[in-house]
């Protein structure tokens, strides 16, 4: 074998190299999916508290409203209707975000996909079917 001759070295060099370039490519999707994650929080979190600022001023300003136009009517009694209101309305919402958050996919969902795809080629298996996103 004379050193021209590409030896047992450079092919599990060259194997090395293309996992490593594998790995690198999955890091950077990675990467690229925890900024996209962390706008989309951040956008949330802003608006949301915009949004509960508003509704809240809302709430508190027809709750008044009608506290005191029924009030000669009901008494001390409007003010139960109107806990008892917000209090199941309060109560939907937890049930409804409760719901939304278990049915999101998981962090890195693409990511780990991609692994998955990337280690059955490298055992020679057919990759799993990919989800259209």
């Amino acid at each position: 074998m004379s050193r021209d001759d590409p030896g047992l070295l450079d092919a599990v060099l060259r194997v090395g190299g293309s996992v490593f370039g594998m790995l690198q490519n999955r890091l950077e999707l990675a990467s690229i999916e925890i900024a996209e994650a962390r706008e989309q929080l951040v956008f949330t979190i802003v608006a949301s508290f915009a949004a509960v600022l508003l509704l809240g001023g809302a709430v508190v300003a027809l709750s008044a409203w009608i506290a005191v136009a029924l009030w000669p009517t009901l008494g001390h009694a409007v003010l139960v209707w109107i806990a008892l209101a917000y209090g199941l309305a309060g109560a939907g919402l937890l049930m409804w975000l409760r719901a939304k958050l278990r049915g999101d996919p998981p962090l890195l969902a693409e990511t780990l996909a991609e692994l998955r795809t990337d280690a059955a080629m490298m055992r020679s298996e057919t990759p799993p079917p990919r989800n259209p996103a």
